[in-house]
């Protein structure tokens, strides 16, 4: 059996976040394997032991720091788990919880870098590539800018909207932490990314089971938005 933990669904889950659960979810069933999805709210109990995959989707400002609050109680497991190379994806502006700092807010330290909060908005369509993630396609909606994330980078811009920031890179991986602005269900959006996760889970057992109509929606949205480049 995998077992998934999604941290704080109700809280932080502004664009459908999910739809990455869900797809992750159908591809491990696919194999024959079992798969359980746990919820755990504020103040719920977290034992990151007990699971393979740890989620957390996007919110807004005020519940991204409601969200912080609570996980400073875990910050050493949390810390403890990552740095196991156990598998997790925080994506929005959960990805920042992870950094050194939030503006003066104190964060959880796991990756070395910070958030700065601007009274600019960064709205757009990307283009990201990793090596291993292949052109990843998705939206970015922040109001903030990360300094000092380049050794940890997870994607190389390829092509965003004008009014994005001037990084050159998105996201970050660390160990099998993965930390991406890119919101919304963008496993569902990109298979290759999905891949990886399943790859990390799953091992040996893993089997390329991507969904043909993925695979052309996939398709579709990156011809389209290279017409943009």
């Amino acid at each position: 059996m995998i077992r998934i933990l999604h941290l704080y669904p109700e809280l932080m889950n502004l664009y459908g976040d999910y739809g990455n659960l869900t797809i992750i979810a159908n591809r491990i069933k696919k194999h024959g394997i079992e798969v359980r999805i746990d919820k755990r709210e504020i103040q719920d109990p977290i034992i990151f032991e007990d699971y393979d995959f740890v989620y957390m989707g996007s919110g807004t400002e005020k519940n991204q720091l409601v969200a912080l609050n609570d996980l400073r109680k875990y910050e050493l497991y949390l810390k403890e788990y990552i740095n196991d190379n156990n598998v997790v994806l925080f994506t929005g502006n959960a990805m920042e919880l992870l950094g050194n700092s939030i503006d003066d807010e104190l964060a959880l330290g796991i990756v070395d870098f910070n958030t700065r909060i601007t009274d600019k908005r960064y709205t757009g369509d990307v283009i990201v590539y990793n090596e291993t993630l292949k052109e990843t396609v998705g939206f970015i909606n922040k109001s903030s800018l990360i300094e000092g994330g380049e050794k940890f980078k997870l994607f190389d811009y390829v092509f965003k909207d004008n009014n994005l920031s001037d990084n050159s890179y998105e996201g970050y991986r660390y160990k099998n932490l993965f930390g991406t602005h890119i919101i919304g269900p963008v496993l569902v959006k990109n298979p290759y990314f999905a891949d990886e996760i399943l790859k990390l889970l799953l091992k040996d057992q893993y089997v390329d089971n991507a969904d043909k109509y993925e695979m052309a929606a996939y398709e579709t949205t990156l011809r389209e938005l290279r017409k943009r480049k």
